[in-house]
């Protein structure tokens, strides 16, 4: 492969974690373009972006739309640094000969599970909240609620689902999954309870969402599902905020229909009354923001981009159809 050849980074993760990884991309047969300026690009300046570039490592939310693969004939790889892909037009890669590559890969989901613990824990036993007490010099004692025993529920039993679910053992709990494609032998193994979404929503005590944002499952916790809900009942959202009805929750938290909830995303209303409430907890979609699953999936989507152009057929490909017909990249050979 020609040293020409140039992939960029467009996904912020990335650009964070670049420098750990010089040595090595240095020693790769292609141009890593890692500038800081394309952390955040206006969608009219993507198409003078991407000119020249055969691949692009791009976020969950990649900013790459039809009319950029359409323009940029030279782009082969679309190589997402991330599981999720909702935002990328598979159909439009396709027509266009691109690969969509993405990296769902064990250090990246065991990290989100890692987080959604972390906000299980902290929102059930008011951490944050106490935290800020502190801080502002009150030394006040309020009373959470232990997780131990209690009964878990899991809205969407993927790789990360599963790893939420692993780790739920630990605390004794009682495991209800609703999934539309179940792994029998996981759910046998762990003694996890196959119901429908309404009838976990009726028993968890937690319910957790891990399920990926498409047309049937956006919104899908709204004003009847909360409503349904046990009023001691906490919501965790390590998934994507376009799950959850905003305004609903709000109303549900602060009317106490529902103990309290944490999501990794902030609320989209600035100052909402929900930022001071003891029983709400939130990040900055932090998921995947740990070092280790950082660099990992940094890694792994490098080499995807790189096995693409190479003419090599890898695991992870979204749009395997692309190679039925023309392709920009280098065909595989058998």
């Amino acid at each position: 492969m020609s040293i020409r050849t140039r992939i960029l980074i467009l996904n912020g993760t990335c650009l964070d974690v670049v420098e750990h990884h010089r040595a090595w991309l240095a020693s790769l047969e292609a141009e890593i373009i890692a500038d800081p300026s394309h952390r955040h690009i206006d969608p009219d300046r993507m198409g003078d972006v991407l000119a020249g570039a055969q691949g692009v490592i791009v976020p969950t939310s990649a900013p790459i739309r039809p009319c950029h693969m359409e323009t940029s004939p030279d782009l082969q790889v679309i190589s997402i640094a991330a599981s999720g892909y909702e935002s990328v037009d598979l159909d439009a890669a396709t027509r266009c000969g691109i690969v969509v590559t993405n990296a769902p890969i064990r250090e990246g989901t065991e990290v989100v599970a890692d987080l959604t613990w972390g906000l299980i824990l902290a929102v059930t036993r008011q951490v944050p909240y106490h935290n800020r007490l502190l801080q502002a010099g009150r030394y006040e004692r309020g009373m959470g609620v232990a997780v131990w025993g209690k009964t878990l529920g899991i809205v969407g039993l993927g790789r990360i689902g599963k790893a939420v679910a692993r780790r739920a053992r630990g605390f004794e709990m009682n495991v209800l999954a609703t999934e539309t494609a179940p792994d029998h032998h996981f759910v046998r193994t762990h003694g996890i309870e196959l119901v429908s979404l309404d009838d976990l929503l009726r028993r968890a005590d937690i319910v957790s969402l891990h399920l990926r944002i498409d047309p049937q499952t956006k919104g899908i916790i709204g004003v009847r599902e909360l409503s349904l809900m046990k009023p001691s009942a906490y919501l965790i959202n390590t998934a994507r905020r376009e799950l959850v009805d905003e305004l609903a929750l709000q109303e549900a938290l602060l009317s106490g229909r529902i103990a309290g909830a944490a999501v990794d995303d902030p609320p989209t209303v600035k100052d909402s009354p929900l930022l001071k409430r003891p029983n709400f907890v939130c990040t900055p979609h932090l998921g995947n923001r740990a070092i280790e699953g950082a660099d990992a999936v940094f890694r792994c989507a490098v080499e995807n981009a790189l096995a693409v152009l190479q003419g090599r057929r890898i695991e992870y490909v979204l749009n395997p159809q692309v190679y039925n017909g023309p392709l920009r990249a280098r065909r595989p050979v058998g």
